[in-house]
């Protein structure tokens, strides 16, 4: 795995919000994206998306669906050095292979422990990453994944998911714990899976779900998912960029979601992880 680390622009129509209220506790922004996959398009709009990315500052972006070509950054990892972040290239796939494809974790928090997964059944990019952030009040466990088995049966999503919830218990230590990723699942069929998580951006008690954040997502989409008793005031906007052609929609790239721990996760020791 790599780290690596920007400049500056516009596009995007809603600013974090920040969660004081006489309280300081640490806020984090985690954006969850996928860029443009057609090598002509990422060419002409990567400037305005690392213009976008400048402006907002996320303390973690997770990039999916990246490809790595031999002798070159890949488009994250191009940003997160313009960026001055690090980036982690997670990849199921071996270094002798020509074209690998897996996800990127980018941050510009500093990073105590890192590590990597393979969920089953194996695909093209079923390796998850987790990154452990050190904030001002203690340690965040951050886990990237993408829960789109090739077989996108019930069965198979239920696997991938139980393979995730046992290495978080594994690995989170009783630390607070985020999950970030684009999830085929339906969403109840997602919070059931995950208990203790809650999406940022689609609430299955919601009377109106909010659209995909991708052009492509079916299922859930998207999305940040938090754990209820650690996070809490929760912002989230989508992220995209006007088209081109006015006739055309805006190119959406994914969401940011800010969230807050709460008072409990600070001042309690950390508790045991999900089963």
């Amino acid at each position: 795995m790599s780290r690596w680390a920007c400049l500056p622009l516009l596009i995007l129509a809603f600013a974090p919000q920040t969660h004081a209220q006489g309280t300081h506790a640490p806020a984090l922004s985690i954006a969850s994206v996928q860029l443009p996959a057609e090598p002509g398009e990422w060419q002409r709009r990567r400037d305005e998306i690392l213009a976008m990315m400048q402006t907002l500052q996320p303390d973690v972006i997770a990039v999916q669906q990246v490809m790595q070509a031999p002798d070159e950054l890949n488009p994250a990892c191009w940003m997160a050095k313009r960026l001055r972040y690090s980036c982690d290239f997670v990849t199921a796939d071996p270094p002798s292979q020509p074209q690998r494809r897996g996800n990127a974790m980018l941050t510009r928090r500093a990073v105590i422990e890192d590590g990597v997964t393979l969920l089953h059944p194996p695909g093209q990019f079923s390796a998850a990453g987790m990154l452990r952030l050190q904030l001002d009040e203690g340690p965040v466990n951050v886990y990237v994944v993408r829960l789109r088995p090739e077989e996108n049966s019930v069965i198979a999503r239920r696997h991938q998911t139980h393979d995730l919830l046992a290495w978080i218990a594994a690995t989170a230590d009783g630390l607070p714990c985020l999950i970030v990723g684009d999830f085929a699942a339906p969403t109840d069929e997602l919070v059931r899976q995950l208990p203790g998580f809650q999406p940022a951006r689609r609430n299955p008690s919601a009377r109106h779900a909010e659209p995909a954040a991708a052009p492509s997502a079916t299922g859930h989409g998207m999305d940040v998912l938090y754990q209820v008793r650690q996070f809490a005031d929760i912002a989230r906007q989508p992220l995209h960029l006007q088209a081109t052609d006015p006739k055309s929609p805006p190119l959406r790239l994914g969401m940011m979601a800010t969230l807050q721990l709460s008072a409990a996760a600070i001042t309690a020791p950390p508790e045991s992880p999900p089963p």
